[in-house]
């Protein structure tokens, strides 16, 4: 069951900045990312998000483990450091696929209501987040064609 954590904002945005996505992002900005912020503690086993639902947010992994299965294969293992729910809430579609707590998991998340209008304050952060989405494709195409 998803417990959301209590979490000051100044602690907040520091996991925030240990993101690698947000590297250069403006000090201001982590902050803002921060006070919009909810901090979500998920046990083993638990479906974060699920494939073919409407995407409502974006989640940074800060601690511990996640499995990403389209169509029940597993296609990718994400841990801390990464991000996920980007590709439904940049294109408007439902989501893609599950995404599964493998341990217990601890989220930074963001609303979709938030995210966009960040994306257009801040282009550098946009296309990283695109040029890792274009990578992950990539990956799992390669996967495809391996099995």
């Amino acid at each position: 069951m998803t417990k959301s954590v209590s979490l000051g904002q100044a602690a907040r945005a520091r996991a925030l900045t240990q993101m690698p996505i947000l590297e250069g992002c403006p000090p201001a900005e982590v902050e803002q990312i921060a006070s919009r912020a909810h901090v979500l503690l998920f046990e083993n086993g638990e479906v974060i998000v699920p494939e073919g639902e409407e995407g409502l947010g974006f989640y940074f992994i800060t601690d511990g483990r996640v499995r990403v299965l389209r169509a029940g294969r597993e296609i990718a293992e994400l841990g801390a450091g990464d991000f996920f729910g980007e590709v439904s809430l940049l294109e408007g579609t439902v989501r893609n696929a599950t995404v599964v707590a493998d341990g217990t998991v601890v989220c930074i998340g963001i609303l979709r209501s938030f995210f966009r209008p960040l994306l257009a304050r801040n282009p550098r952060l946009a296309l990283r987040i695109l040029d890792m989405e274009i990578q992950r494709f990539a990956e799992d195409e390669d996967a495809d064609r391996a099995g």
